[in-house]
C-alpha cells in the first residue's frame, strides 16, 4: 500500500484569491489516480484561515471519490472539524487519534496551541510498536529543520529529537515548514505550491510505501513558480552581454519548457 503526503496547502476561498494553491492539490489528486494510491494525507494548514466557506475543495474531493483524503488541522484552521466538511472520502481528525493503515499505526496529532507533540505521543505510548507506528503532526522539530518562516515567528507545537528517541516511531510526517525537508525518520512534504517568493524552486509531495518503508518525493505540476537569483553587477565594458548570457544560464537550469 502506498500513502501519499502533503501539507501547507493554504487553500482561500474564491477563484480570483491564490487559484494555483487548489490547482496544484488537483494536480496531487491526478496524479494518484495515475499512481494508483488511493489515500493522501494533508498534514495541517489545508486552509490559511478559519474559513467557514469549503466549497471548492468539497468539490475537488468530489471529483476523486476512489481517494481517501486524511487531513489534521493546523495552526491557520485550527477550528477545522469532522462536520465542516460533508465530502464522504474526506476524514478530519480535530483530535489525537491512533488507527491502523495496513498494519501500520498512523497516530494523528493535529495542531494544538501551547501544547508540546511529546506530551500528545505520551499519551498512546503503551499502544505503539516501537519502530512501527508513524506519528503525523504539525508544528516545529527542534532538531535543526525547522526553518523560520517570516510570517510565522515563534515555535508552533514542538517535537524534539528526544521525543523520537524515546517513543521509536519508524517515520515522521510533519506540517508546517513550507520547504521540502528530510532528516530521516522525519520527513516535512512542503507547501504543492509556492505561497511567496520566499518559497522558491519546483514542488514536490510524499509517498511513503507500507511494504517496504520506503519514501520518495514526487513533483507537483504547479501554475506558479518563484525563483529568486542574485547576480553581481560588475563596471566593465561587456558587463552587459556577461549578464545576459548568466541569466539564461540560470533560467535554463531551472529545467522548465
Amino acid at each position: 500500500m502506498k500513502i501519499a503526503v502533503t501539507a501547507d496547502v493554504h487553500l482561500v476561498p474564491g477563484d480570483d484569491l491564490h487559484p494555483q494553491r487548489l490547482a496544484a492539490l488537483g494536480d496531487v489528486l491526478e496524479q494518484l489516480n495515475t499512481l494508483d494510491i488511493d489515500r493522501l494525507i494533508i498534514a495541517g494548514d489545508l486552509f490559511d484561515k478559519d474559513l467557514q466557506g469549503y466549497g471548492e475543495f468539497e468539490a475537488l474531493c468530489g471529483d476523486f471519490p476512489g481517494i481517501r483524503i486524511e487531513i489534521i488541522p493546523g495552526n491557520h484552521d485550527p477550528s477545522l472539524a469532522p462536520d465542516h466538511l460533508l465530502a464522504e472520502n474526506v476524514t478530519v481528525y480535530a483530535k489525537p487519534q491512533l488507527v491502523e493503515f495496513d498494519q501500520r499505526q498512523v497516530l494523528f496529532v493535529p495542531y494544538a496551541p501551547g501544547t508540546r507533540m511529546g506530551e500528545v505521543i505520551e499519551r498512546f505510548r503503551d499502544r505503539l510498536a516501537a519502530g512501527r507506528w508513524i506519528l503525523v503532526g504539525h508544528g516545529n522539530y527542534g532538531g535543526g529543520l525547522s526553518t523560520p518562516h517570516p510570517h510565522e515567528p515563534g515555535v508552533y507545537m514542538p517535537l524534539s529529537q528526544r521525543d523520537i528517541d524515546h517513543s521509536e516511531p519508524a517515520l515522521v510526517l510533519l506540517g508546517h515548514i513550507h520547504v521540502p525537508t528530510s532528516q530521516p525518520p522525519l520527513h516535512y512534504p512542503g507547501s504543492p505550491c509556492g505561497l511567496d517568493i520566499s518559497e522558491v524552486g519546483r514542488r514536490s509531495f510524499l509517498v511513503y510505501d507500507t511494504e517496504n518503508a520506503a519514501i520518495s518525493t514526487q513533483p507537483v505540476n504547479t501554475d506558479v513558480l518563484f525563483f529568486q537569483e542574485p547576480f553581481m553587477i560588475i563596471p566593465r565594458d561587456d558587463e552587459l552581454s556577461r549578464l545576459k548570457k548568466e541569466i539564461a544560464q540560470r533560467i535554463g537550469s531551472w529545467g522548465l519548457d
